[in-house]
């Protein structure tokens, strides 16, 4: 660091702007961070802090013999205490220089990472870096006041993706220096990008404080708010964002009866004045569509964006117990966006959560040359919560669930085929039976229900070409959702949270609240790594697993190896979130799974118990979610083998066999194993 990295600084001559200065400042801070995380380095410090806490305790031990110690005895104490603190002085002095190497370390690494984001754009994945260590480290003097320095002159944009969890950290604490930083960037972020800003903070403002720090973070952002609503310059748009999100929330949480085939006109449905802000008062405002992308512009000029001119007469209410309604309205450019206003007790932060890593994590693969060539991407939408009780999903166009398309088409081109609640019976029956009685039957009605999948795009798509680019699109964008959602852990995997796209065969994947293994610990645990049924697998053509799809698999998996440090520190800063679980919910858990007589019932009751278990257990949830997720990116076993040994274990019939048979008064809204036949 002597030798090299301060004197590349030096040659600088404090011409600390460009790409040249970007990449020295850049080189530096991820020396420091790599001293921070090598392994050597932290087990010396942690051997160095239990061995200094094992003298220390030693000592105060003697200390108490000493008292009631007389004559020969007390001497002894005496020579044994004279020796033990000559040991400690040894470990402190050792204890402090590792601890001092790390802290300056640490504070080289946050100052220089803000300098590579000042200086230049070619290194912005920085910010999600620096936001780990800053988050990890927020409570540490040193380290706030080196980015009290530097904080300032970063571009406000480059902190916009990691919204959610820099205002999840709001408090209100005057005295505390992390807060004194953290406020201004947020409003300075809400000021240089409303559309980007503008709902996260009116979605804290609006939800319900529990205890004290959600207290706290309630009232710093309300404070926030009073700020943008006294500034001119962004008054105008906050405060008619402000009056349509409350309009929002209003069509969400609004009560309708659920009827077949309803699609009741909007004035019908909902009260007179929420139909009058729909039609008349948010056309008005001139507000761009909360699900439209908004990208983020470095000029921070947002006034050409397209608005609502006007909302569709007719909604439609959409399956669930919820019943979200489906809304679609008219932008000024011609585009129409539907979208889904979602109230009940679902907390759609989850979901927004991890879309963003999704989104993220694609943008890692889009770089990679190998995995762009061939589109190996995911695709995104956009979730925005309004309040704890509800919010807007953006409506994938054109696609329809796995579900919806596999159910009519089994009965249509497999007449003579078992019935799907045959088949659900068939098995369900067994489902306390031994494994091998499950397995036999999940055969025998296998064999009587036939894959359809092929047929999805002999029909949709017109000519050889686009038969074979649709397959080809859907086999590829198949093959790297699996990976990824087998190494983030994604469950909860069945047809209706599997899109079709109708134009271009890809999947969309929707509903990711459950991740990092939590499908695991469901009373049915869920045992494969992604979904890799009978039908799913008709759709890769007459080469099955053996040919687009698994080189797509090992493509996708090269890269998400290669990027395993980034992956890492974008999961690292949802560490630090404090409005993220890591524990599926009993709720949630309840709604993706009946209760399975007395057995699941203990494990329900097991969740709902641990469900108040409180930070500590949030902490260790988040650790070992990371360490799986890192043992997953590691190389153990070479690429083609893990790919293998993952297309083997998620079409084994003895894991599909076992898997969760939607026995249930609400099998049509859960996944069943009609689906897991699928």
């Amino acid at each position: 660091m002597s030798n090299y990295l301060v004197l590349a600084i030096d040659e600088l001559k404090e011409n600390y702007s460009g790409p040249e200065a970007g990449r020295v400042f850049h080189e530096f801070a991820s020396f420091c961070d790599q001293q921070l995380q090598n392994p050597g380095n932290i087990e010396d410090y942690q051997r160095a802090l239990k061995l200094r806490q094992n003298k220390e305790a030693e000592v105060r031990e003697l200390e108490k013999l000493m008292k009631s110690a007389t004559g020969g005895k007390l001497e002894q104490l005496t020579n044994y205490k004279h020796k033990a603190k000559t040991w400690l002085n040894l470990d402190d002095a050792e204890f402090n220089r590792l601890k001092s190497d790390r802290e300056a370390f640490l504070e080289r690494s946050i100052s220089n990472y803000l300098r590579a984001l000042a200086a230049c754009d070619d290194y912005d994945h920085d910010a999600v870096r620096f936001c780990a260590l800053w988050l990890e480290h927020s409570g540490n003097v040193k380290v706030n006041k080196a980015a009290q320095a530097l904080l300032g002159q970063v571009a406000s944009r480059k902190f916009v993706p990691l919204m959610n969890q820099l205002s999840s950290r709001l408090l209100e604490s005057p005295e505390d220096i992390f807060q004194s930083l953290l406020f201004p960037l947020i409003l300075r972020i809400c000021m240089d990008h409303p559309h980007n800003g503008h709902y996260q903070i009116l979605a804290l403002t609006r939800a319900k404080p529990k205890d004290n720090i959600s207290q706290a973070r309630h009232t710093s952002a309300t404070k926030i708010a009073t700020r943008l609503k006294a500034d001119p310059s962004s008054k105008p748009l906050f405060t008619h964002i402000i009056h349509a999100t409350t309009t929002y929330i209003k069509l969400a949480t609004q009560k309708i009866e659920k009827k077949p085939n309803l699609k009741p006109v909007l004035k019908s449905v909902l009260a007179r004045d929420t139909y009058s802000k729909f039609a008349v008062d948010i056309p008005s405002w001139k507000i761009p569509p909360p699900t439209m992308q908004v990208e983020v512009r470095a000029d921070r000029d947002y006034s050409g964006l397209p608005v609502i001119v006007k909302f569709h007469p007719e909604i439609t209410i959409a399956s669930g117990i919820s019943a979200p309604k489906i809304v679609t309205c008219l932008a000024s450019d011609g585009r129409t966006f539907k979208m889904l206003f979602k109230g009940g007790n679902d907390d759609l932060r989850q979901d927004a959560i991890m879309e963003q890593v999704f989104e993220q994590v694609s943008n890692l693969l889009k770089k990679s040359r190998t995995t762009r060539q061939r589109n190996l991407s995911i695709r995104n939408y956009k979730v925005l919560p309004l309040a704890t009780n509800a919010g807007i999903i953006e409506f994938v166009a054109n696609t329809i669930p796995l579900y919806e398309f596999l159910m009519p088409a089994h009965t249509s081109y497999h007449p003579r085929d078992w019935k799907p609640q045959y088949c659900r019976k068939a098995i369900g029956d067994v489902q306390t039976k031994s494994r091998e009685v499950r397995i036999n039957t999940f055969q025998r009605v296998a064999a009587q229900f036939k894959p359809v999948m092929r047929y999805f795009f002999m029909h949709k798509f017109n000519g050889p070409d686009d038969w074979f680019s649709s397959r080809l699109a859907y086999s590829r964008s198949t093959a790297a959702i699996s990976i990824l959602g087998h190494v983030l852990g994604l469950g909860d995997r069945h047809g209706h949270n599997i899109l079709l796209d109708e134009k271009s065969g890809e999947v969309v994947h929707i509903d990711l609240g459950v991740a990092f293994e939590q499908g695991r610990i469901l009373p049915v645990p869920e045992v494969v790594p992604f979904r890799l049924t009978r039908d799913i697998i008709d759709g890769f053509g007459i080469t099955r697993t053996e040919g687009v799809f698994r080189r797509s698999c090992e493509f996708t998996l090269t890269v998400l190896r290669n990027e395993a440090y980034n992956i890492i520190t974008i999961l690292g800063v949802l560490r630090y979130d404090p409005l993220y679980s890591w524990t599926i919910s009993p709720l949630r858990m309840k709604k993706m799974q009946d209760q399975v007589e007395a057995a699941a019932t203990g494990i329900m009751d097991e969740g709902i118990a641990g469900a108040g278990s409180g930070k500590k257990d949030e902490e260790s949830e988040a650790d070992r979610a990371l360490t799986v997720v890192a043992k997953k990116l590691s190389a153990t076993l070479s690429v083609g083998a893990t790919v293998n040994e993952l297309i083997q274990v998620a079409g084994d019939e003895r894991n599909l066999a076992v898997l969760y048979s939607g026995e249930s008064s609400f099998n049509i809204l859960f996944p069943s194993i009609v689906d897991w036949l699928c």
